[in-house]
């Protein structure tokens, strides 16, 4: 038998033509297949897929905005008279949406089921959809086939990924973390974990956990294993953790030299709607200034389009987030996702403009925004893009950077730079999808 497991691409590739993060779904899934199937794991767009190869069955995960091309792959190979599997964030939420394009859905995390998948598959008695029971337990967590995933390292950044957590106890309305992992964060054992980490030949690791500091005593207890290892590492994390002196010079010790952190807003209705740890812009500025003098980068994701934005709280995040003196960050517009208490409250009031899927990302503006027409939400993040990435700014952010890692700060906000280009205006209004890829263009 022989499988094969495909990550679809997105409209979307400016980013990751940069800065290289191998996704590690696939490869987990590949270490659960048993010995006597041949396995091959396909990446878009670095990979070119094949309809006519001779496999008995295709695995295709997908998110939101990259569901669409998964579906038409799903289509091509089961014109073919290929069985073909679904599973991933969107068709976990949208499982009967998925099954009009494949024969069988997994919903939620798939290792518990995955075995049983593929022996109802041998035995010709697939079903439509396979469910977790219960979340997984990571202390039975296999290491991902990293053998069979294409790397294509560039002159920035050469990095691998792992998975040390899941879980978050936060429930953010735009997010689907919690619905896909649960609230209750599980780890995954040291003693399983560490010989993974040693074993990564790549000069950068990157930790894909939603939070990699979500449980203090955990986090410095493994800094503490990763110091002998003399990795290099980033990975996302919460701004509590500059309420703990200790973990951040144990985290810098261990080779942490850069964190995303998602701040969201840093204006007060932003403050006060996301209940953070720091709740002012002089709290937050000690904060980032903590980190960095401990050389620790961060790169802060922002989120633009709530209610309470307007013109005058765009412009005072513009210059809150200058006078951060931030690594880099990054500047997205709000998304309602399908199963986000965000995206049912948007159609109850009538707001959301398309579900084309092919535009659900921090690119696009797909929903009615409460203080601005469509356009002028565009223009003002058109001027804070720009403002934000200008080359002045850039420089300014890269040379004041207290880190070693200076070369991959500047790579990062070049990078940045570009993705932010790629953006879109959309007259859903007029029943048109009309792409003006110069929308945000400098």
């Amino acid at each position: 038998m022989k499988l094969l497991l495909i990550e679809p691409s997105n409209r979307y590739t400016g980013l990751k033509s940069k800065f290289h993060v191998p996704p590690l779904a696939l490869g987990v899934l590949a270490s659960l297949v048993p010995p006597d199937w041949e396995v091959e794991i396909l990446i878009e767009p670095k990979d070119n897929i094949h309809y006519d190869a001779e496999v008995d069955l295709v695995g295709i995960t997908a998110a939101t905005n990259n569901v669409k091309r998964g579906y038409q792959i799903a289509d091509e190979f089961r014109a073919r008279g290929k069985k073909v599997l679904m599973g991933g964030i969107h068709p976990t939420l949208m499982p009967e949406e998925a099954l009009s394009h494949c024969d069988a859905v997994c919903i939620g995390e798939a290792e518990s089921v995955f075995g049983t998948i593929l022996e109802d598959f041998e035995k010709g008695i697939l079903k439509k959809t396979y469910k977790q029971r219960d979340y997984f337990d990571l202390s039975l967590y296999n290491t991902p086939r990293r053998d069979l995933i294409a790397l294509h390292r560039s002159f920035f950044f050469d990095v691998g990924t792992v998975e040390t957590s899941r879980g978050c106890p936060y429930d953010c309305d735009f997010c689907t973390v919690s619905s896909i992992h649960g609230r209750k964060i599980r780890h995954r054992p040291l003693e399983n974990l560490i010989p993974e980490i040693e074993s990564i030949h790549n000069r950068i690791i990157f930790f894909i956990d939603d939070n990699i500091i979500s449980n203090i005593d955990h986090a410095k207890k493994f800094c503490r294993e990763l110091i002998p290892l003399k990795k290099r590492w980033t990975g996302q994390a919460s701004i509590s953790i500059a309420k703990d002196r200790e973990l951040i010079k144990l985290a810098s010790d261990s080779g942490c030299f850069g964190l995303i952190i998602g701040l969201e807003s840093v204006v007060k209705e932003g403050f006060e709607k996301y209940n953070k740890s720091v709740k002012s812009m002089h709290e937050l500025k000690e904060t980032i200034k903590i980190l960095k003098d401990n050389g620790i980068g961060v790169l802060a994701t922002m989120v633009f389009g709530h209610d309470f934005d307007t013109t005058d709280t765009m412009q005072e995040s513009l210059e809150n987030l200058l006078e951060l003196e931030l690594t880099t960050a990054s500047l997205g517009i709000l998304v309602p996702y399908p199963g986000t208490k965000l995206a049912e409250r948007l159609k109850s009031e009538g707001r959301v403009l398309t579900d084309n899927w092919d535009y659900y990302d921090i690119n696009n503006l797909v929903f009615k925004p409460k203080n601005f027409t469509c356009e002028e939400f565009i223009e003002e993040m058109r001027s804070l893009r720009e403002n934000y990435f200008s080359f002045r700014s850039i420089c300014s952010r890269t040379f004041n950077y207290r880190g070693n890692s200076l070369w991959i700060a500047f790579g990062l906000n070049l990078a940045m730079r570009k993705h932010n280009k790629i953006n879109s205006l959309l007259d859903f209004e007029k029943g048109e999808e009309e792409t003006s890829a110069e929308a945000f263009a400098y």
